[in-house]
């Protein structure tokens, strides 16, 4: 490592690198993409090409036995996280995971102690809490709770102080998707766990971020382990937060919807690309531009309305399966995963805390198993301190 560059290797070459991890490491000013590494040599190299990557292998230790590596990068499924990790610490290289970190409390313990034991930065990319519209939702959020402000034609049945609930927060996370997109993996116990440890951990984490520093201190679960289900998560100030993931959608329509109650107040976010406040003077929204938009010479505008305008006329002309297409004309909100991997690499190179560090990673793994018990004991259970505080 040179003082302002970071060498970085990708281990797993699949549909989510291709259309992330790939590009944004080739177009990053601070990174030198040297190896492309997948079980799978054909699809390593057909990355390698695309990408003018120089070094290609199916062995991860080639990789991580490369003294010029500072950086890896693991997009692998989920179960061999553990093996990489521990293998990357022990060389001193520091590591970039994809969520889940782990599938269970035991793998995420180990691999905070190999972190911990060969003092190496760990990333886990769990990106919402990165996404720059999350990051200014926040911010109108916690403004309104230090000073509120209200609607001079707000309706008041009468003046009283408020009642301890009525000072509290609620952020209500609407996913809606297509089961179909799903590999089978995702359902392979070994390893992808279901959908609660393989995609709500990203809703889980982002609650834990927005409400911090306050902890979870009670999880309610219900619906199914595998696909659909909800979670209910209240926090150590009463603040709360939902998360209803339902698998029998469809993808005309944007996949998530944040709602932020709070203070006579209703924070929204559109998919990322626009916020919208009601019930505070003179706020009315901010527009994000899309991370990708090749609409945009077609339609130059930004902001839902413009985004479903784009994503429409695009699907229009697509012929057959629009994932055939997606990587060569990409259409991408901006949900942070740009923005999580310049703070990791800041991080590395100033000797600052990780984006989303270790413990980070084994909380929303902790939080997903204890939902799984919920859905399956059908009860409401406590947040242990202690597990969130591991002394590794």
């Amino acid at each position: 490592m040179n003082e302002q560059t970071l060498t970085i290797g990708l281990i797993g070459c699949g549909a989510f690198a291709e259309s992330q991890d790939l590009p944004n490491f080739t177009k990053h000013p601070q990174l030198n993409l040297k190896w492309c590494c997948d079980s799978n040599i054909k699809r390593a190299k057909e990355m390698a090409q695309k990408f003018s990557v120089p070094n290609v292998t199916d062995n991860f230790h080639d990789v991580i036995n490369d003294p010029e590596v500072d950086l890896i990068k693991i997009s692998t499924s989920h179960e061999v996280h553990l093996q990489i990790i521990s293998a990357a610490a022990e060389k001193g290289i520091h590591v970039f995971c994809e969520k889940p970190m782990a599938l269970d409390e035991t793998e995420a313990y180990h691999i905070i102690e190999a972190v911990h034991k060969n003092g190496i930065k760990l990333c886990v990319d769990l990106n919402r809490r990165m996404a720059p519209s999350m990051h200014a939702l926040k911010k109108q959020w916690q403004k309104q709770l230090a000073s509120p402000k209200y609607q001079p034609w707000r309706y008041i049945e009468m003046d009283r102080a408020l009642l301890p609930e009525e000072e509290k927060s609620h952020l209500l996370m609407n996913i809606q998707d297509e089961s179909s997109s799903y590999r089978i993996f995702h359902f392979n116990p070994l390893k992808g766990g279901g959908e609660i440890l393989g995609e709500t951990v990203h809703w889980l984490d982002l609650a834990c971020w927005f409400f911090a520093p306050q902890f979870p201190v009670e999880i309610t679960a219900w619906g199914d382990c595998r696909l659909s289900h909800g979670i209910n998560i209240k926090f150590s100030a009463g603040d709360t937060a939902t998360i209803n993931f339902h698998c029998s959608g469809t993808f005309e329509y944007p996949k998530e919807m944040y709602n932020l109650t709070a203070r006579g107040a209703l924070f929204k976010n559109l998919f990322f690309v626009e916020n919208r406040y009601y019930g505070i003077p003179d706020l009315d929204r901010e527009i994000f531009p899309m991370q990708y938009d090749c609409m945009r010479d077609a339609l130059p505008k930004d902001g839902f309305d413009a985004y479903m305008k784009k994503y429409n006329l695009r699907n229009q002309q697509i012929i057959g399966n629009s994932k055939d297409v997606h990587n060569s004309l990409p259409f991408t909100v901006d949900k942070g995963h740009y923005a999580m991997l310049s703070a990791f690499i800041d991080a590395i190179i100033n000797d600052k805390p990780s984006p989303c560090d270790e413990i980070a990673g084994f909380i929303s793994t902790y939080l997903a198993q204890l939902a799984i018990k919920s859905i399956e004991l059908r009860q409401t259970l406590p947040i242990l301190i202690d597990k969130l505080t591991p002394i590794i």
